[in-house]
This record gives C-alpha cells, sequence and structure tokens, in this order.
C-alpha cells in the first residue's frame, strides 16, 4: 500500500510539473538581467513561473521566480546587486534589466528600466480585465511585496495592507515560496489558510496550482468550527450574522442590546471571565457519587470526590475523565478485588473484573452532568455573576433565550470552542507548521488566542486592513488587538493599491477619516459616478451595464447592502439583462459577467466595473467603512446610484467624482 501511496504521490508531482510547463509555452519568462558576479564572467538569467533546465547540458534555461537569483530581480535597480545561494552571499553588479510581457508565445512588450517595475508598465500589466479565479502575479511582484514573501525569520508576521496592495496573492505566492524552499520536509498539506468564506476560497483556488504547487489546507471559521459544536442546535453563521446587522429590525430594542452583547463577547475582559470559568468546569459538571458493587460501597463519595477535583487537577478535563476512571478501578482493585478470592475459575475471576472495570466506568459517566459544550456555556451565562461584578443581566437574558431555543449566535460561537479547546487541553496542532489567515479584522482577540494555543508550533501570516473592518461589534479594534496576543510581532505595512485605477483609489481613500497611508498606482481612468436616482433603478443599472459590455469588461458586479435588497435587485433585473448571476450566500458561484451580491460577500473580490444600487443606505458613520470596502472592489470604473444625497459619505473634494442628478 506505501508502494501505492508513493506512486500515486510521484505520478501526481509529475503531472503538476507538465501542467506548469503547458502554461510556460505560452509565457516561459517575464525577465531577464545580466549579472556579474565579482571576478566572473556576465552571466545572463530568464526568470519564469518555474525552472526549465535542458538536462542533458546540466542548463537552466529559466529559474524559477522562488530561486535565490531571481529575487535580484525584484529588490535591485541596475548597480550593485547581491543574493543569497545556499552557502555563501553572491555579490556582484546588474548591468542590464529588461521585463517581458509575452502572451501566447509572442512578445506584447518588452521595457528597459532602471526599476524592476515601473508604475507605466505596472499599469499596462494589471490594466486588464477581471475573471471569476484570482490569478498569479509573479511578473508583477514589487519589492516591499518580494520582501514579505521571502521573509523567513518571523515566527508571527502581521501585514496591513491597503484595499489592492496584494495582501491574498502575497499570503499564496508566500505559501508557494515557503514550500519551494522548505520542499524536503514540508507539503501543501502542512500549511492551512483560513479564507473568509467559500465563494472566496473558490476565487483564490487557481494561484497555487499556477505556480506549480498542490493547493494547500483551506478552512473557513465556520468549517473550522463545525468538529466543536454539537448537532441539534441551529448555529448563525457569518453571513447571516452580518445580514443581520445590516438589515433593518422590527425591535429596534433587542437589536441594540444583542450588538451591546456581540461588543462585550469581543472583549479581553470576557475572556478572563471565560479562563475562570473553564478551572470552575470540573466543579459545575461533576457530582461524585460513591463507587459501589452489587449494592455495596466500595469508595466512599469523599474518596471520588478527591480523585475527580483534586488528585489530577493539573490535567485538562476531557484528558482526566479517562485517568479518573483508570485510577478508580485501582482503587476499588485495591479495596475489593484483591482481597476475593472467591472464585472456583480463573475465568470467573476474570469476567468479575471487567465487570467491576464496566460499573466504575458507567458510575464515573454518570457523575458528569453533561459534555454537550452548548450547554456549558449555558451554565457560564447562568452562573456569570461568580465570574464577573459587571452588569449583565439583561446580556445573560437575551443569550440564554436564544440558547434555550436551540440558537446559536454567531458571536458565541468563538466563546464556545474557546472552552472546548482548554477542556481539551488546547491539543496542538502538529501537522500544521504554517498558517496564513486572511481579512484579519474579521476576527476576534478570542480567535486568535485560539490560533496561538492550538498551534503551537506553526509560524502564522496574519493579513488584513483595519479600514475595512466591517463589523465593527464582534471583531478586533485595531491591530493591537491582535499583535498584543503574540509575542515577537514583525509587522509589514502595504500602502500601495494596484487594483483600482487612479481616480478610484484617490476617491476611497479620502472616504475615511482614518487616512491610512494608500498610495494609487499611476494607471489613470474615469472619475466615480453619483447618480441620484429616483425611479426606474433596474433600467439605469441595465444601461450602465450595458456600456460596461460595450467596453469588453467581463465581470461586472452589482453590490447591495445586504442579501434582501440583493434578491429584490436582481429579480428586476433578470428581465433587462440575460447573463446575470445572484450570490446571496457562499455556496453560490462566482461566474464571469454580471453579479448581484450583498456588501458582505464582495469583500475580497474584484470586478472590472461596480454599481452600487443602493447608495443611500451606507449613510451614517457606522457604514463608512462598509461604503470603503465595497467602492475598492472596483478595477476600472465604479458608479454609486442613490435615491437622496449622500454627501455626507462623499470626499469633501468634489472633483474627485462627478455628480449626476
Amino acid at each position: 500500500c506505501s508502494q501505492v501511496a508513493l506512486q500515486e504521490k510521484m505520478h501526481s508531482r509529475k503531472v503538476n510539473r507538465i501542467r506548469t510547463l503547458e502554461r510556460q509555452l505560452n509565457s516561459p519568462y517575464f525577465a531577464r538581467l545580466d549579472f556579474r558576479e565579482n571576478g566572473e564572467e556576465l552571466e545572463s538569467f530568464y526568470i519564469g513561473l518555474s525552472t526549465v533546465e535542458d538536462e542533458e547540458n546540466f542548463e537552466f534555461l529559466v529559474f524559477d521566480w522562488r530561486s535565490p537569483v531571481a529575487t535580484m530581480f525584484y529588490d535591485f535597480e541596475i548597480g550593485d546587486a547581491f543574493y543569497e545561494a545556499p552557502n555563501r552571499k553572491v555579490t556582484g553588479t546588474i548591468e542590464f534589466n529588461r521585463q517581458f510581457n509575452i502572451k501566447n508565445g509572442e512578445i506584447v512588450f518588452m521595457h528597459n528600466s532602471n526599476e524592476s517595475l515601473c508604475d507605466e508598465v505596472l499599469g499596462q500589466m494589471l490594466g486588464g480585465n477581471a475573471t471569476d479565479k484570482m490569478k498569479n502575479i509573479v511578473a508583477t511582484i514589487q519589492k516591499e511585496q518580494n520582501d514579505i514573501i521571502r521573509n523567513d525569520d518571523s515566527k508571527v508576521l502581521f501585514i496591513q495592507g491597503a484595499a489592492g496592495s496584494g495582501k491574498t496573492s502575497i499570503a499564496l505566492h508566500r505559501a508557494a515560496y515557503i514550500l519551494y524552499k522548505h520542499r524536503k520536509d514540508l507539503k501543501a498539506d502542512n500549511i492551512l489558510i483560513f479564507s473568509p468564506n467559500e465563494v472566496f476560497a473558490e476565487y483564490i483556488s487557481d494561484v497555487l496550482p499556477e505556480l506549480g504547487e498542490t493547493n494547500i489546507l483551506q478552512t473557513t471559521f465556520e468549517l473550522y468550527s463545525k468538529p466543536f459544536l454539537p448537532a441539534n442546535y441551529l448555529y448563525e453563521n457569518k453571513n447571516d450574522h452580518l445580514d443581520y446587522i445590516y438589515s433593518k429590525h422590527n425591535n429596534e430594542q433587542e437589536f441594540k442590546l444583542r450588538t451591546k452583547g456581540m461588543e462585550y463577547k469581543n472583549t479581553i475582559e470576557f475572556m478572563e471571565v471565560l479562563n475562570k470559568f473553564t478551572i470552575d468546569i470540573p466543579n459545575l459538571l461533576t457530582k461524585a457519587k460513591a463507587i459501589t458493587i452489587d449494592d455495596k460501597e466500595i469508595l466512599s463519595k469523599r474518596a471520588v470526590e478527591n480523585t475527580f477535583l483534586k488528585r489530577f487537577n493539573n490535567i485538562p478535563f476531557l484528558n482526566r475523565i479517562k485517568v479518573i476512571k483508570e485510577s478508580l478501578f485501582s482503587q476499588v482493585e485495591t479495596k475489593y478485588l484483591s482481597n476475593n478470592d472467591d472464585f472456583e475459575y480463573v475465568e470467573d475471576k476474570k469476567q468479575f473484573y471487567d465487570y467491576c472495570k464496566e460499573q466504575v466506568n458507567i458510575q464515573v459517566d454518570e457523575m458528569i452532568k453533561t459534555l454537550n459544550n452548548v450547554e456549558i456555556y449555558k451554565m457560564l451565562w447562568e452562573n456569570i455573576k461568580k465570574y464577573t461584578n459587571k452588569d449583565l443581566e439583561a446580556i445573560k437574558e437575551l443569550t440564554l433565550n436564544h440558547l434555550n431555543y436551540g440558537e446559536v449566535n454567531y458571536e458565541d460561537i468563538t466563546p464556545i470552542i474557546y472552552i472546548r479547546a482548554s477542556m481539551d487541553g488546547f491539543r496542538n496542532y502538529t501537522r500544521v507548521k504554517h498558517i496564513l489567515i486572511d481579512e484579519a479584522q474579521d476576527y476576534s482577540p478570542l480567535f486568535y488566542e485560539i490560533i496561538k494555543k492550538s498551534f503551537k508550533d506553526a509560524s502564522i501570516t496574519i493579513m488584513g486592513d483595519l479600514n475595512q473592518r466591517i463589523d465593527k461589534h464582534s471583531n478586533v479594534k485595531d491591530k493591537d488587538s491582535i499583535i498584543n496576543i503574540f509575542q515577537n510581532v514583525r509587522k509589514a505595512v502595504l500602502t500601495k493599491s494596484y487594483r483600482s485605477t487612479f481616480n478610484i483609489t484617490n476617491f476611497t481613500k479620502e472616504i475615511l477619516d482614518t487616512h491610512e497611508p494608500i498610495e494609487a498606482v499611476e494607471r489613470k481612468g474615469n472619475n466615480p459616478e453619483i447618480h441620484i436616482v429616483n425611479n426606474d433603478l433596474e433600467e439605469k443599472i441595465a444601461k450602465i451595464i450595458s456600456s460596461m459590455e460595450e467596453k469588453e469588461y467581463k465581470s461586472i458586479a452589482v453590490i447591495c447592502k445586504n442579501k434582501s435588497i440583493s434578491e429584490i435587485v436582481y429579480e428586476k433585473l433578470k428581465g433587462l439583462i440575460s447573463n446575470i448571476n445572484l450570490i446571496d450566500n457562499d455556496k453560490a458561484e462566482f461566474k464571469v459577467g454580471v453579479n448581484v451580491i450583498p456588501s458582505y460577500l464582495a469583500k475580497g473580490l474584484e470586478f472590472d466595473g461596480v454599481i452600487i444600487a443602493d447608495g443611500e443606505n451606507y449613510l451614517g458613520e457606522n457604514y463608512k467603512n462598509l461604503f470603503y470596502t465595497v467602492c475598492t472592489r472596483a478595477l476600472h470604473e465604479l458608479y454609486i446610484l442613490s435615491n437622496r444625497d449622500i454627501s455626507e459619505i462623499l470626499p469633501r473634494d468634489n472633483s474627485l467624482y462627478k455628480l449626476i442628478k
């Protein structure tokens, strides 16, 4: 069997290698640099997606973009340069540097430059159409991105990057680089990425295969949490949670109370409450009784209680149960069985021993009130006054009402996981050597505490943009909320946005008051347009879509604030547009063409053109980050439609957009 498995693995590698080389037939390389090592002859190096070699003559024709020599293309201009070879540092001079764009085996353009890639050329290469899959960026990696990709000495790397700065692409290329550099002892299934949702996971699924690597392990918060959550409860997922936040509510008082609860459950203070509670769990869950065999008391209640709560209190509770059973049976054996020689046959003695052992196990199980994680979490809220002096009576009542009806809200899932993991001693997942966490701002501090304690041996890359923190109730408040969880965090900042045109980037960065540093790439386009539309909204949207399709835009998004508005707009547009798709949950398929999508599902994706269909629904301070996030999805054109004036959420400089009434 092991031989067959080895052969299958080797076959899979060969198939992947053939596919990579087939892709390189269309674009064999993207750069050439001429480098003269000190004291040596000038050499030309061609750099491409992967290594191409003449095996007969032992000659490298193209070098893999991840190879040590290739880093000079990304990091240096013409002049002095160096690269780190496996055994030494190689110094010398770059005398020539040329960038190529090759498509279908033909050179589209080439550019000699004193820079790794100037904005003019970068604009041409990034100015293409969006597709339904993220593409690799090996030909356009910039120095600051390359530094992050090749960083190999940080246990925890935190990347704050502007929208469109390439955070996710960098993360995937970083995974490819790690697999390349440590290929002898690291495999694709040793790396795990947390994606925001399954739509996004599918969107990025082609990047690593394009780079010649097997896809790494992927999960979402929902998939990760599933093993911790008992059946027979209705669990609110992240998208339903966000939809709840961004929808109108019949009971505004309950909404305000629930958001107050979300915010409390997202605090370090609540984490401390959980830690106090987990210490108390054995006392709460255990109802010690005397051990009896055939109605005869063998071990007293006090002896059982001492074994349960004191003797093994250094062992996590779930791991302790097996040890307790063994210890109690050993005590039964000493006090009762060793003095009982009333057996005619050895088989009878063994049978009676087995019976006594079974009785001990059954009685221990009966002493444990429940191991249901949701029921244990209910115990926390039933006894909340024991763990904090804060007045949480209203939050307690609302939380227990939902739990008693079998409903587990999104903000309660992470605490339930934390409690269960604590009871299990935070099992260390040693198989995972590196973790990538995308959209870092979407998680709570408690989530990062779980990751730190459950993946002790793994290095971690965390990528996010605090400007895109669209759930202010249940997520981290700032980057320190993440950084303070870990130790020795290296921080990196990406300020340049490569996604959108110069016009769209300058518009979007002025939406926010925070003014995180954001730079626009010099790719000029049209200013975003604001349309005040009092009627015939769908006809207006259809007209804009038609004009985009005439420009051969392949991917167009109609973004609405929430699911119900998306469904209404989709139903009305169906009769006007033939090729249209609704994405209203993360199981839906993201297609090339026109997609109608709620705001929170659009995050992380990009489109040639974006139409925000309900601009009036983003009015108010609470929705600024959401408005910024949806606007930054656009590559080439951005239209915002509203039935009223929205100047309060637009940039103060009205020269950055065109207003059409």
